[in-house]
């Protein structure tokens, strides 16, 4: 099994601020965060045992998400 998430950015200058899990409902979560940030619609996959970090992703202009 794997971890599946979301990557939660900042809109302005697509800096990470954190992760959602993809059993969440994103759009509500966007919904409800403070203006500017926003949830990357693509679901990333992440091994168990890791300890995902920031520096672990990357956002695009366009708002998606990949592995580095």
């Amino acid at each position: 099994m794997a971890q599946e998430l979301r990557v939660v950015y900042r809109d302005s200058d697509k800096s990470i601020i954190g992760f959602l899990g993809a059993d969440l409902d994103h759009e509500d979560h966007e919904d409800r965060s403070l203006e500017g940030i926003k949830v990357a619609s693509h679901v990333l996959e992440f091994a168990d045992e890791d300890i995902v970090y920031p520096e672990m992703v990357s956002i695009d202009s366009n708002g998606n998400a990949t592995k580095v």
